[in-house]
């Protein structure tokens, strides 16, 4: 089974993905974290990938699409893939048919987790990640047990630049704008769940679940 879980910034489709994954035993394809991976390393596209995260703009597609396949190529394709606000935008959504269709797989479903603009603002503008490991808590959704120390590692917890405000709401325009034909696609395919992203986490879960059996 491959999964594509979308949702603007601050559904909680990181926390659903890892529910999912644990649960169905897939790839977890999280590009937010391989990208973030990425501009931190010594990558000859860090530089570029480093000054569209910290803008909060999207990474431009030709750069995606590497990592994407390189990373798709490594994995065990027969274990399934769950891909976590990935793709971004119908040319990275047709583009992933085709890699998939090279191994003889498709996409499954496109499970979508709505929240409300104001919404998607608060719980990120609380969002904290670990500087050691990377984990994400947030201090709405899924908080720490201290506010200021990572419960996996005990790292210090900061708020990444992208997640102040004036970000966010550009962020939230761009996923707006690329994600829209993906969901209508997705739709005309008879693969697009819609999910209900502002309720407890276990409810969400388990709505994903009863669903992904439907046909």
């Amino acid at each position: 089974m491959n999964i594509i879980l979308l949702g603007p910034q601050g559904s909680g489709k990181g926390t659903q993905a890892d529910l999912l994954v644990q649960k169905y035993g897939l790839n977890y394809v999280e590009m937010g974290k391989i990208l973030r991976s990425i501009a931190e390393s010594d990558n000859q596209h860090a530089k570029t990938v480093k000054e569209y995260l910290n803008k909060g703009d999207l990474v431009p597609d030709e750069f995606v699409r590497l990592i994407a396949w390189d990373h798709i190529n490594k994995q065990d394709k027969e274990k399934g893939f769950l891909f976590d606000g990935y793709p971004r935008g119908l040319a990275q959504y047709d583009h992933l048919k085709d890699m998939l269709m090279k191994f003889g797989k498709k996409i499954d479903w496109v499970v979508y987790l709505y929240i409300s603009p104001e919404e998607s603002i608060r719980r990120l503008s609380a969002r904290r990640t670990c500087e050691k490991c990377g984990e994400i808590f947030n201090l709405v959704t899924n908080p720490p047990k201290n506010p200021e120390v990572c419960d996996k590692c005990g790292g210090k917890l900061t708020q990444r630049e992208d997640d102040q405000p004036e970000a966010i709401k550009r962020r939230l325009e761009l996923f707006g704008e690329r994600t829209k034909q993906i969901l209508e696609k997705a739709k005309q395919e008879g693969v697009l769940l819609e999910i209900d992203g502002e309720r407890a986490i276990d409810k969400i879960h388990e709505d994903i679940v009863d669903k992904l059996w439907i046909k």
